[in-house]
């Protein structure tokens, strides 16, 4: 059996660690359409610990959640090495079409 350490880091593990060490405000959308708002305290397999306020702290669990924004819009931090990542395609407007 692999323990947690043996396995390579994934791209979610060092997004959400990023948005933790730094302290960033996130919004975090739920499959059903709610939005909450704070910042990531923690997070492991399955949930994330989201501190909205000083007395204000939500276990959010994972298979809940569809997306993790950070609240001003831009991502963390990436290496400066200029390789793409698969979002970074441009943004093409889509006309419609009648």
């Amino acid at each position: 059996m692999t323990s947690e350490h043996d396995r390579p880091p994934s791209v979610q593990d060092d997004f959400l660690q990023t948005l933790v060490r730094d302290k960033t405000t996130v919004n975090v959308f739920l499959v059903n359409g709610i939005r909450l708002s704070g910042q990531l305290a923690a997070f492991d397999q399955f949930a994330v610990l989201l501190e909205s306020g000083p007395a204000a702290v939500q276990l959010v669990f994972k298979h809940a959640i569809s997306t993790v924004m950070p609240a001003n819009g831009r991502g963390p931090a990436r290496d400066p090495t200029g390789a793409p990542v698969s979002g970074d395609k441009p943004n093409h407007s889509r006309a419609r079409v009648r």
